[in-house]
């Protein structure tokens, strides 16, 4: 049975199903493990993590401990209760069918400027900011229109280009992250230009460490770590560039309970910007798919967002990503109390448990249907979704639909 514990209780000779962190934030070569020694439980609890899930069929149980099923349900239960109450974004300027054909020139071409730059800095050239600021204008307008069309986009990544690739995820997601908390757009554009430049300082990694084809080793983990620091002195030697983009690209690994680096801060030692980096750099790394790593559908990432916000995020801010995106991201595959899987084409920020979907399979006669778009949202709609589904599991891709 697999339970959750406080790494306070941890014992030599208990197995660890899931060491419970992100896993760009810790070195363990694995997150399934035998604890064998007092010294393993000290390494644990070295980087920040609190509590994490044992296998008793492994080792030695503890009888009180909720099962991984209890705190399933109590996270879902979390999820609807959120997607009743948070208030509402502001409603879309146009249809996510009509921006998507701008939002995906807007990708390609901050791509395209974001590697250059990347790339330059590599070559040793300084940042030149007016290269990058087009773009990060160019996504605030896509955003501002319809941000549902350019987020849908951003889990299409290629292995050898991820590093830009997901600078301009960041970017995007804190881009939309700041509309839904209603800043100012002058601040938006500092936000999202350090978003953008966020891993800038992975230029001065070693390309061996930097592409390694596997889970960093400890002192592999160690030299990556610098690459915020890098970044820093880089990004200070920028003209024009803004405290707040600083703070972005210095503050994304900071962990809400003090254990993140570069500077150990805590609560709200780290900037409100630092804090919502924090949030976004792990919600798209984890739901992108790398060479060692499957990426984790958008819904259950929410889910370990909101589990581990007890040590990593601030859970109000959580929330508020939350109700940015959605509880069922777009591009999501789901299944319907009808036994339908469907993929969510567009949000109802006004009512985030009910988008609307694309019936596209029938998982009862497991035949595919012509594609049917569904209003969950309208009165006399009655199906619901049940859950959120794994498309590799399904042979299913939701991008095909979009």
């Amino acid at each position: 049975m697999i339970k959750k514990i406080d790494v306070a209780d941890l014992k030599p000779k208990m197995f660890i199903h899931d060491i419970n962190c992100p896993w760009i934030n810790h070195p363990f070569l694995r997150s399934s493990f035998l604890i064998e020694s007092a010294q393993d439980i000290e390494k644990i609890a070295a980087y920040g993590i609190r509590q994490v899930y044992i296998d008793t069929t492994l080792g030695p149980d503890m009888p009180e401990a909720p099962t991984v099923h209890d705190i399933n349900r109590q996270l879902d239960a979390h999820m609807q209760h959120l997607g009743r109450t948070l208030k509402t974004v502001p409603p879309p300027l146009v249809s996510v069918e009509k921006e998507r054909v701008k939002a995906k020139q807007v990708c390609r071409e901050a791509n395209r400027i974001v590697h250059n730059v990347l790339q330059d800095c590599r070559l040793g050239k300084q940042v030149e900011l007016e290269q990058v600021e087009p773009v990060v204008s160019g996504i605030i307008d896509s955003i501002f229109r319809n941000p549902d069309a350019i987020v849908s986009l951003l889990r299409i990544k290629q292995a050898d280009k991820y590093t830009f690739q997901h600078s301009v995820a960041v970017g995007t997601l804190l881009i939309s992250f700041c509309r839904a908390l209603d800043i100012d757009r002058k601040l938006i554009e500092q936000v999202g230009l350090g978003g953008l430049l966020h891993d800038i300082g992975k230029m001065q990694v070693p390309n061996n460490i930097l592409n390694k084809p596997g889970k960093l080793t400890e002192s592999e983990f160690e030299i990556m770590k610098n690459h915020v620091r890098y970044g820093c002195q880089l990004l200070e030697k920028t003209p024009g560039i803004s405290p707040i983009t600083l703070n972005v690209a210095a503050e994304h690994h900071e962990c809400y309970n003090g254990s993140g680096y570069p500077l150990g801060l805590k609560g709200d030692e780290i900037s409100l910007y630092g804090q919502m980096a924090a949030v976004v750099d792990v919600y798209d790394a984890l739901t992108s798919t790398r060479i060692y790593h499957a990426g984790i559908e958008p819904t259950e990432v929410l889910r370990k967002l909101l589990e581990w916000s007890d040590d990593h995020f601030n859970l109000t801010l959580v929330h508020q990503f939350i109700r940015s995106i959605g509880i069922y991201p777009v591009g999501t595959l789901v299944r319907l109390e009808s036994g339908y899987l469907a993929v969510v084409v567009e949000q109802h920020h006004e009512n985030l448990l009910h988008p609307r979907v694309r019936v596209v399979f029938n998982a009862r006669t497991r035949c595919y249907t012509p594609p049917a778009d569904f209003d969950l949202s309208k009165p006399g709609c009655d199906d619901r979704i049940t859950t959120f589904e794994v498309p590799a599991k399904c042979g299913i891709d939701p991008q095909r639909y979009l």
